[in-house]
């Protein structure tokens, strides 16, 4: 399980700025991959897909590289929310959530932890295809800490060292005891609103009741369709590059 730690006796529990901007790639552009190949954006999967064409984490879609500002724009089905990206905080991490976001990855996924105060997690598709190919075999670095879990800014859970893959969440508190535990944020909510968002409008009605084996094994509409049907979740996602 991808986790965020809690305070209390180092116990663990499941764990943005307005700028000048240019486009986000054409469909036709090819974009840069960490490995120095680059791959058409025609070639990224977009939702509507069959989920079996979702890519593996060893593909080339998946190891696109980040532009080194940029934002993502989630719309959720309450509201949207856009989250500024900074490579040079967390690179590896970055380029992970770059690589997913391009592939609509973040679409369906349902907010399914709400710890009061703490942070608001996701990052589980809901497909059991994709979220157990993700489950194993996908982690990434580390990359040392330079920002702190501030309100507002978005990390990647982990279960350990070397282990992020898919999930994030974003700090909806100040959580600097997050810092020494090797929880890097790599961006952060781009205003006030976005932040209001996920305080007062993202449904915190079921709390940290889901499990998440049961998400990877049984997805949105086995589970958490049923089980929690008025989950909050990312309808669509975007990218607007900042700063190539």
């Amino acid at each position: 399980k991808k986790i965020a730690i809690c305070a209390a006796a180092a116990c663990m529990c499941l764990v943005g700025a307005i700028l000048l901007t240019t486009s986000a790639p054409t469909p036709m552009e090819a974009l840069q991959t960490t490995t120095g190949a680059s791959v058409a954006t025609t070639s990224l999967y977009k939702t509507g897909q069959p989920s079996t064409d979702f890519p593996k984490p060893t593909s080339l879609a998946m190891k696109l590289k980040s532009p080194t500002l940029w934002k993502a724009h989630m719309t959720t089905n309450v509201g949207p929310f856009t989250v500024l990206v900074h490579r040079d905080w967390s690179p590896n991490g970055a380029d992970r959530f770059y690589s997913l976001v391009m592939n609509d990855f973040y679409d369906n996924a349902r907010f399914f932890r709400y710890a009061d105060n703490f942070v608001v997690q996701w990052g589980l598709k809901g497909e059991p295809h994709i979220d157990e190919m993700y489950e194993n075999g996908a982690n990434i670095k580390d990359d040392p800490a330079k920002k702190t879990n501030s309100a507002g800014r978005i990390t990647f859970a982990t279960s350990g060292p070397d282990t992020r893959s898919t999930q994030v969440f974003v700090n909806v508190a100040d959580n600097t005891f997050l810092d020494d535990q090797g929880f890097t944020p790599f961006g952060e909510l781009a205003s006030a609103d976005d932040l209001d968002l996920f305080k007062h409008k993202i449904n915190a009605e079921y709390g940290e009741k889901a499990n998440q084996n049961k998400i990877i094994n049984e997805g949105n509409s086995l589970y958490l369709q049923k089980a929690f049907p008025h989950m909050s979740y990312i309808k669509a996602e975007k990218v607007e590059v900042v700063t190539p």
